[in-house]
């Protein structure tokens, strides 16, 4: 029997070549597509967990008169008040409580607290089922994710985590930085309020600037894992300064002029240089994180007391949303804050007595 092959069927590989290119080019197509909505998605939930952080913040904000401390002591004489004579270890003050742990009940995690002892530094063995806990609602779906530092190591092992409060528009000793009264922003920056201070909780109304007018928080980025000390950066569950953004610099800075200043970088910056460069963080011309600024004359005395340069730290608000950064006001409402925000609007943003007119460079 003779087959006519004119009459089968089927495609030749030229046709089926064409079909698979037109399928590549679709995809093509699509896949930023695909990939912008899940941005957005994840985008939205980091909104909503700013929402609920600010809703928590209010509710502690009404039983307790204020805005939780964004540190509980400010230097190691302050814990000489501790009911057992705490004298500071292991560590210092810098080791201590900040507002991460008080504000657990109000996100429905008392149990939380209820394994935390006020009365010793939350570094202490007795607090490190705490340290250790993951709570998924500090975690902004578009980054890495919560990650351990130190985690074999009982004193200091923590979870790092993206979401910090407003320490105010300079640094976290809350002084002026510059060159002032001399010069014009930003050759000196006044230091203009802040909602979260150390030692005592901050009343709303003493926001003069106005609730709608200041942020309260903002994303940072989660440092990756590290066996060892990954210095303060990301680390929201003490005082040592990664507890909160300051304006110094505007969401996502970058460039060598912009990399954020932190303190005793001899002790970690080589654990956790590979995870900085991974994370797209800035670094100096020198190839590391800024040293701290200096503290000019007339500057608090607690500015520097027992800080190590702890106090002359600045961490700027950054995050994995192209071009910007979420924040929450004092007003509860969050929005997207973008990268090419003006440096003095941003500034302004971030103080909360500072009086100053949004807009317009003094």
């Amino acid at each position: 029997m003779i087959v006519n092959r004119r009459n089968a069927s089927g495609f030749t590989l030229v046709e089926l070549l064409v079909v698979i290119a037109i399928i590549g080019i679709l995809v093509a197509l699509l896949l930023p597509a695909i990939q912008a909505a899940r941005e957005a998605a994840r985008r939205s939930q980091c909104i909503n967990n700013l929402r609920q952080l600010g809703v928590a913040m209010f509710n502690y904000e009404s039983t307790r008169k204020g805005l939780p401390p964004m540190a509980k002591y400010w230097c190691n004489r302050d814990l000489a008040t501790c009911p057992d004579g705490f004298a500071g270890g292991p560590g210092g003050w810098y080791d201590d409580h900040g507002w991460y742990i008080p504000l657990m009940p109000y996100i429905e995690e008392a149990g939380l607290v209820g394994r935390v002892d006020p009365t010793v530094s939350f570094s202490a063995a007795v607090n490190e089922a705490a340290r250790k806990t993951f709570v998924s609602l500090h975690a902004c779906p578009s980054d890495i994710g919560m990650q351990r530092n130190e985690w074999g190591i009982a004193t200091w092992a923590r979870v790092r985590t993206n979401y910090v409060v407003n320490a105010g528009n300079t640094v976290y000793g809350q002084h002026s930085v510059g060159n002032c009264p001399l010069l014009p922003y930003p050759g000196c920056v006044l230091f203009g309020g802040a909602p979260f201070i150390p030692k005592k909780p901050n009343k709303l109304s003493k926001i003069t600037d106005g609730t709608a007018n200041t942020l309260m928080m903002s994303e940072v980025l989660v440092l990756p894992e590290t066996a060892g000390w990954g210095g303060p950066y990301s680390d929201a569950q003490t005082a040592l300064g990664g507890q909160v953004f300051t304006g110094f610099h505007t969401p996502n800075a970058q460039g060598t002029a912009n990399a954020d200043a932190l303190t005793r970088q001899g002790e970690w910056w080589n654990n956790v240089r590979a995870g900085w460069y991974e994370q797209g963080l800035p670094v100096t011309a020198a190839g590391q994180p800024a040293p701290p600024v200096g503290a000019p004359p007339g500057s608090p005395v607690e500015a520097t007391l027992h800080s190590n340069g702890h106090k002359q730290q600045h961490i700027a608000a950054r995050s994995k949303h192209p071009g910007g950064v979420n924040a929450s006001k004092c007003d509860g409402s969050v929005s997207f804050y973008t990268d090419n925000i003006d440096d003095y609007l941003w500034n302004s943003l971030t103080s909360a007595a500072g009086g100053e007119t949004t807009g317009t460079v003094p």
